[in-house]
């Protein structure tokens, strides 16, 4: 029997890895130009978010930078595409692609302090002036090509656009499928809502988390005042006429809610409300609109 000496077991090991362990680092290649100008992403990465313009359906975000992205962080959030924005690389000159599985693909590019536009499809009733090709296409790949199909004039200057990128696309392991009615945790968000439509800020705090709670006792603010800025941010968050219409079980303590309700008179907007359960009791915790209904 051979002897494998303990630098041979560590490279046998970390070339098992290799084999067994997809890489997630996506690739870039090409330029967005702007007259003199050129942006010239080294990094790329997709993750799989909400499409604000048809909430109900999910799109593949695509990032390319010139420095990586926390990957990690927005794959984890509960609101990945709002963590994305938010990440430091995208402070500074980049891209990014929605695209659709149908193959529509809309870019928003930061260039120079200005974002350019533009789309596969129709933006504001007129064609856009894109043309994508994706070899793949899938919730757990992507892999494009796209191109201007002639530079496109802005008031900046003219741009063009011819740009690769081939990633794995990165998603939060979705949780168990809750009932339609949200069970307990919507239970606890209806008596928060109710709460906050009253003036016992004692009420509100008892049903947040420590957290949330913190942001409203601060201590160069009045009692009024904080229960003001309370009622003000969750009225935001927790939207009128709500309706629950399911979520997903992401722990034992922890539910994201699926919520349709009312932003301004006859309009419909989908919201994620996420609730902690805190000494055995459902707490909300975050709260956000994911896009306008239109059904």
């Amino acid at each position: 029997m051979k002897t494998v000496r303990p630098n041979q077991l560590a490279l046998c090991t970390l070339l098992a890895l290799c084999v067994a362990t997809p890489a997630l680092a996506g690739s870039t290649s090409g330029t967005f130009k702007l007259d003199d100008l050129e942006v010239k992403p080294t990094e790329a990465a997709a993750f799989r978010v909400r499409d604000m313009f048809n909430p109900r359906q999910k799109q593949t975000y695509v990032m390319l930078t010139n420095k990586a992205v926390d990957s990690a962080a927005i794959t984890a959030s509960m609101d990945p595409y709002t963590t994305a924005i938010n990440d430091p690389a995208a402070n500074v000159d980049h891209l990014t692609f929605s695209v659709d599985l149908d193959g529509k693909v809309t870019m928003n590019a930061k260039v120079g302090g200005t974002q350019y536009i533009d789309s596969t499809g129709k933006i504001m009733g007129q064609q856009g002036s894109l043309v994508a090709e994706c070899s793949e296409n899938t919730a757990t790949r992507v892999a494009c090509t796209i191109k201007s199909e002639k530079p496109v004039e802005t008031d900046d200057g003219s741009w063009t656009l011819d740009v690769s990128f081939d990633s794995d696309v990165l998603a939060r392991p979705a949780g168990k499928p809750m009932a339609k009615d949200g069970g307990d945790p919507a239970k606890a968000m209806f008596a928060l809502a109710k709460a906050v439509g009253g003036y016992d800020l004692a009420a509100i705090l008892a049903l947040v988390t420590a957290e949330v709670g913190a942001d409203f006792q601060r201590d160069y603010n009045t009692p009024e005042e904080n229960l003001a800025w309370a009622k003000e941010l969750l009225t935001m968050r927790i939207p009128k006429k709500a309706k629950v219409t399911g979520g997903e079980q992401v722990s034992d303590d922890h539910v994201l809610l699926e919520v349709e309700g009312e932003p301004w008179p006859d309009s419909k907007m989908l919201y994620e409300v996420e609730m902690r359960l805190v000494d055995g009791t459902w707490r909300y915790a975050n709260g956000s609109t994911v896009g306008m209904l239109r059904d």
